[in-house]
């Protein structure tokens, strides 16, 4: 091939890599759990994530406040996701709300989960339980399909 053509087609995969949500990665760095969530209508403009230490009712993380929730990290092929450190969870419990505004998602409940065992969840709009995997958040959506 010449060079020519390996630069032309490098930079056709660089641009389609470039514009793909679908190659974004929400692998949390270092010290970091990722909360992924997919919405039915992909509408996530002011859906945020509220964040708060030892357990339900518990002071939200330094910053954080309900009319300022944590703002998606970025999006991927599932939908957005939100990186939020480890370290700001006492004894590694990270305490989460998925909302806009007064509209909570996953039955309006505070939830956990265990960042110390489980780096990443992913969540169904609309779905109370919390996914380990994305092939287990895809079997979930297919049991309670987008209407």
């Amino acid at each position: 091939m010449s060079r020519s053509l390996l630069r032309t087609a490098v930079a056709a995969a660089l641009s389609i890599a470039a514009l793909s949500p679908a190659l974004a990665t929400s692998n949390p760095p270092a010290g970091s759990v990722a909360i992924n969530y997919n919405r039915c209508d992909g509408n996530y403009n002011n859906w945020g994530l509220h964040i708060f230490q030892r357990g339900p009712g518990g002071p939200a993380v330094p910053g954080v406040s309900w009319a300022s929730p944590v703002e998606p990290s970025g999006k991927n092929d599932f939908g957005v996701y939100w990186h939020v450190k480890l370290e700001d969870f006492p004894g590694g419990k990270v305490n989460y709300i998925i909302h806009k505004g007064e509209t909570k998602d996953q039955g309006g409940k505070d939830m956990q989960f265990d960042g110390n065992t489980t780096k990443e969840i992913w969540v169904n709009s609309g779905d109370r339980k919390i996914y380990t995997s994305l092939d287990e958040a895809k079997k979930g959506r297919e049991e309670t399909p987008c209407k």
